[in-house]
């Protein structure tokens, strides 16, 4: 392997805003870090609250001293985050293309990714992910989940490297080393050091409410809180789908639907026509289950594969080129484990009991996405279907987005409606599906679709169409040169690829923005029009987008029952009467969260609050400012259980769930949860002023 080390005497300090997975992030304006030393092959820097970091500048292709064209295929660096309280460290790293702008723009490409405090971590980028086309880089080990966002930048044209980190509650010092180009992967050195006790709990930290006395402990108080349950039961004002039985709004279709009251406020009725507002929680199963893999030997207690907890035990297998990146994963569950030694081999019907009773004494009246192995396998309640695999096309246009035009797609798109909702067909307590989660494209804040596909060098279906819209707009190719500013022998030539279409001129923008929206509706239609053809009874919720980045992300909705979104704010009012608005549709929100840094995980979560008791603050503020909105119809919040220390196959390692790794509910949480649902039917029909008390925030360190 060849290495090339670059010079880090020349960094100099620089506040930079990286394009991001998630949005708004913050108002704080990052600051240029303080560098504290400064060596060739060492930098020790300290970024304030705001965050920012330091950049290193240089020739195109030459930053640092090093080759970035030649005998380089990574970027390689040691980073130690030495920070006394624990938390985890959202590292940005971002890359500038020759001809920015430092001091005032953002980075052409970045990714953020985290490190345990006190844990040195080696941290490398392929050069292969320069080129954008998916939206989370893949584990290696020691570091936690990466996230990239940007556009293709090639490495001759890199002409700036940024270190940094985001806002945080607390000042930050970052120690980075090694800094070099290699040919091919490093190896990845790991601390020999205990991270995780016998009950899964993180080893480092000590906090109220920790497991000490053992696993005895933790098996006695789950054996008493099951032993002393109530028997499980829904309310008496809640009809057979847990539909709202004094506020009857229509005769019922015998599936759930949608309804528009004399008010104009929107609801779900269910079955029978009863209001039902959807008051849920995702992931309610047994347990999350957490990477082993290179993090063998960071648990102090891991039980052998077969016997007496084999259940705890899981083989995660995935697409290495898509989503999380993972193609194979041995991981444990603590929360598995810690109920087999509570109730032994009867611990899954236990645990329904158990779950039941929280849920219903909650006011839950819906068990999000169905899954085998969770409360559904136990009890019938209302819940969602997820189809898996939705199609794309051999060739995309970029990311998961497909050749929409493209016979291929209709075809796909049909077997993708047939296999996904024939098993479901005449079951009324589903109340709908999903079609998928997040796509990726829709992650890229200023992304115009149309604007990939003309750079994209393949013969698509779609960028025909293209050309035939563009022939309509205009009367020859001479004008349409002009327009441009282009100098094509014909409408055929933007068969070629042209990058960088929407800075040629403002009528290019413009085409490009229209087209998009052509795009995007038939992203949408091709498979709501063949989910329909196959299961018209149940509702379509759509995509669960990220966010709405732009306005033609709202394209389609036509085609859909629900415009659902997955929205990470503290209170998403203004921005469902903002999508409202447009669609003229029911809005549900099928993610949200807020994680503190408190009770043992390393991470806040999409949302930080400062404490457990603001997590029950948010929860409150979230839903009923929500429920005020006329285009509201529930919320799903996510998710039911915390997550693994050294995190699950997705890579997270938040604390979001309302039970920790004991199976323990988090009770500033849950009994805020038990208020809003009894609360949010007279919020939404204006009978009831909302809960008014925004929590205490902390920047996310998430990643």
């Amino acid at each position: 392997m060849k290495t090339q080390s670059m010079n880090m005497k020349d960094f100099r300090p620089l506040g930079a805003t990286l394009r991001e997975q998630t949005i708004p992030l913050g108002k704080a304006e990052p600051k240029g870090a303080k560098i504290l030393e400064q060596k060739e092959d060492l930098l020790r820097i300290l970024v304030s609250k705001e965050g920012g970091g330091v950049v290193l500048s240089g020739p195109a292709g030459h930053v640092g001293g090093a080759d970035w064209t030649k005998d380089a295929a990574w970027l390689s660096m040691d980073v130690n985050y030495p920070q006394s309280e624990q938390f985890a460290l959202a590292l940005c790293i971002g890359i500038y293309k020759d001809g920015q702008k430092e001091e005032v723009e953002m980075p052409h490409y970045g990714i953020v990714t985290g490190l345990f405090p006190n844990y040195p971590t080696r941290i490398t980028l392929d050069f292969k992910e320069l080129a954008c086309k998916n939206g989370f880089l893949p584990r290696s080990p020691g570091k936690l989940k990466t996230v990239c966002a940007g556009r293709p930048i090639a490495p001759a044209e890199i002409s700036g490297l940024y270190i940094g980190a985001r806002a945080c509650h607390e000042e930050q010092l970052i120690e980075i080393s090694n800094l070099c180009l290699t040919s091919e992967e490093p190896d990845y050195p790991m601390p020999d050091v205990i991270m995780v006790d016998e009950l899964g709990q993180w080893a480092q930290k000590d906090w109220p409410g920790k497991q000490r006395d053992g696993v005895e402990g933790m098996a006695k108080a789950l054996r008493s809180e099951a032993e002393n349950c109530a028997a499980v039961q829904a309310s008496s004002e809640l009809s057979p789908y847990y539909g709202l039985k004094s506020l009857k709004l229509s005769q019922g279709t015998g599936f759930f639907a949608t309804h528009k009251d004399e008010n104009g406020r929107w609801w779900l009725v269910d079955p029978d026509g009863y209001a039902y507002l959807v008051s849920s929680v995702e992931g309610i199963r047994p347990g999350d289950f957490g990477v082993v893999g290179e993090w063998r030997k960071s648990y102090s207690w891991l039980p052998p594969k077969e016997g007496e907890f084999s259940e705890a035990w899981r083989v995660v297998y995935g697409d290495p080129g898509k989503g999380r990146r993972v193609k194979e994963v041995e991981c444990f569950s603590f929360h598995v484990a810690n109920l087999i030694r509570a109730f032994g081999k009867d611990w899954f019907a236990q645990w329904g009991k158990l779950t039941l009773n929280r849920l219903l004494s909650l006011g839950i009246n819906n068990i999000a996405v169905s899954r085998s192995g969770g409360l559904d396998d136990l009890y019938e309640m209302p819940k969602f279907h997820w189809m898996h695999n939705f199609p794309n096309t051999d060739t995309p246009v970029f990311r998961d987005f497909p050749d929409v035009f493209s016979p291929e797609y209709k075809e796909k798109c049909e077997a993708f409606a047939r296999e996904n909702l024939e098993p479901i067909l005449g079951k009324p307590y589903y109340v709908g599906y999903f079609m998928t989660n997040e796509p990726e494209w829709g992650f890229i804040i200023d992304l115009e679709i149309s604007e990939m596909l003309l750079a994209n060098p393949a013969p698509l279906h779609t960028k025909q169409v293209f050309i035939d819209f563009i022939r309509e707009r205009y009367p020859d190719i001479k004008a349409f040169n002009a327009a441009w500013k282009l100098d094509l022998d014909d409408f055929d030539g933007l068969m070629k690829p042209l990058q960088n279409a929407c800075m040629r001129s403002a009528a290019a923008a413009k085409d490009l923005n229209d087209f998009s929206a052509i795009m995007i509706r038939e992203f949408v239609r091709v498979p709501a029009q063949a989910c329909k053809a196959v299961d018209p009874d149940h509702l379509n919720f759509g995509f669960r987008y990220a966010y709405i980045a732009y306005p033609n992300q709202m394209c389609g909705h036509e085609f859909l029952d629900v415009f659902d979104i997955n929205d990470y704010r503290y209170s998403p009012r203004e921005y469902i009467d903002e999508i409202g608005k447009v669609v003229d549709m029911p809005i549900m929100i099928s993610e949200f969260h807020h994680g503190a840094l408190d009770r043992g995980l390393p991470v806040t979560g999409i949302r930080g609050v400062r404490s457990q008791e603001d997590r029950g603050v948010a929860y409150r503020y979230y839903v009923e400012q929500a429920a005020v909105s006329p285009y509201y119809v529930g919320s799903v919040y996510f998710t039911y259980n915390d997550q693994p220390i050294l995190c699950n196959p997705g890579q997270e390692n938040y604390n979001i769930g309302f039970v920790d790794l004991c199976n323990r509910l988090h009770t500033e949480l849950t009994d805020a949860v038990a208020l809003s649902t009894r609360n949010i039917y007279l919020v939404h029909q204006g009978k009831q002023e909302p809960y008014g008390r925004h929590p205490d925030v902390i920047p996310l360190n998430a990643f």
